[in-house]
């Protein structure tokens, strides 16, 4: 049976590469250094912190105060923002964070600038916390020197860690991701197999430098990346897999339905049809059971996001589906589950269709676009 845990604390996303405003830190110890986090503030945005002792003069009084030990201080507001920007030594920024570094898929970015503003480094979660672009931003307000030190970026190409957060892909098998890196860095054979219907042209950095294959894994390849919302058989060789977020489950229930039933319905239905839980972006439902317990449990379980619509929007679609009077009666539409995932698949393909215990669920493939 498939292991259905969630993996919501695993997979924070860089405000910088979701449309979200980043909420940023700008932590200054010097008065010149003060001096550079306001130039900072007035061009990026973010709350200025400063060492207490200079609150009190005129031009600093809307800044946060620095009032404990500079290491509990960081490590108090470290997961609190989506950035940190210290106008301090390299040193002294990577000693205070370094109790407090958890995982690069969580971990905020972290960006140094020296205290004469001369350059703007990338020193931590360069890729997916968005610290290369936050440095590059910061580069362009001072007109300094951005320091990026990533090798896919010194080589001028796009890593696979960048590339997933920009097409929406879940990273599967993280663990195996710096040994894929690695191959690709390092110009060894990288296998590349793709789903059918993924549109080529986004992968088109990674096709370049890899060899794509359908069926058999090259006999030479160093490790392979797989784009498929599909279960795989696992490769011999080191391995991660990018899922697409398309599959989108659509839930009517009866009120109070025991979340053990859906769960088993939604474990039986991704291994009817193969599917990964971590390929599901959406769970779709009426409003009204915006606080259905079994729902919620659901949507935090499979870290996937709940897409509620009114009975008047779903009653735009029953005529597509069959209809039950009571059901229409009791939310204004005459079935919930397959219009519900029809409009957030945006009008994508119906995989199946399940009904159990007061339970209906509708699996439904988004359109990739």
């Amino acid at each position: 049976m498939m292991n259905m845990t969630s993996h919501a604390s695993i997979t924070k996303h860089s405000a910088m590469n979701t449309g979200k405003k980043m909420k940023t830190a700008i932590i200054a110890i010097t008065k010149n250094g003060i001096n550079i986090a306001e130039k900072i503030r007035a061009g990026v945005g973010g709350d200025v912190y400063v060492n207490s002792r200079f609150l009190n003069e005129a031009n600093f009084k809307n800044y946060f105060p620095i009032k404990t030990s500079f290491k509990d201080f960081v490590r108090q507001i470290f997961s609190s923002y989506d950035g940190l920007i210290f106008i301090t030594a390299a040193g002294i920024a990577t000693r205070a964070i370094a109790p407090v570094i958890c995982d690069k898929r969580t971990d905020p970015a972290v960006v140094v600038v020296d205290e004469q503003g001369r350059f703007s480094i990338s020193l931590l979660s360069g890729h997916l916390g968005g610290a290369n672009e936050l440095a590059s931003k910061v580069a362009q307000v001072l007109k300094c020197m951005p320091v990026i030190t990533t090798a896919s970026d010194i080589q001028g190409f796009e890593s696979i860690d960048v590339l997933a957060k920009k097409l929406g892909l879940y990273i599967d098998n993280f663990s195996d991701l710096p040994k894929v890196s690695a191959c690709l860095v390092n110009g060894e054979k990288l296998a590349l197999s793709v789903e059918k219907g993924f549109p080529y042209e986004k992968l088109a950095h990674l096709i370049k430098r890899s060899e794509v294959f359908s069926h058999d894994l090259p006999k030479d390849a160093k490790a392979a990346v797989f784009v498929t919302d599909e279960e795989i058989l696992p490769p011999p060789v080191p391995y991660v897999i990018l899922r697409p977020q398309n599959t989108v489950l659509g839930i009517g229930t009866r009120k109070g339905a025991p979340y053990e039933a859906l769960l088993a319905q939604v474990k039986m239905a991704l291994k009817d049809f193969n599917l990964s839980e971590k390929s599901v972006g959406c769970i779709a439902s009426v409003d009204i059971k915006r606080e259905e317990k079994c729902i919620l449990q659901l949507s935090e379980c499979l870290n996937a996001p709940l897409k509620l619509y009114t009975g008047v929007q779903l009653a735009e679609y029953e005529n597509r589906f069959p209809c039950s009077p009571f059901v229409k009666k009791t939310v204004g539409a005459g079935c919930v589950a397959r219009p519900a995932a029809y409009m957030a698949s945006r009008g994508g393909d119906e995989l199946g269709y399940y009904t159990s215990k007061g339970i209906t669920l509708a699996v439904y493939k988004r359109r990739t676009s």
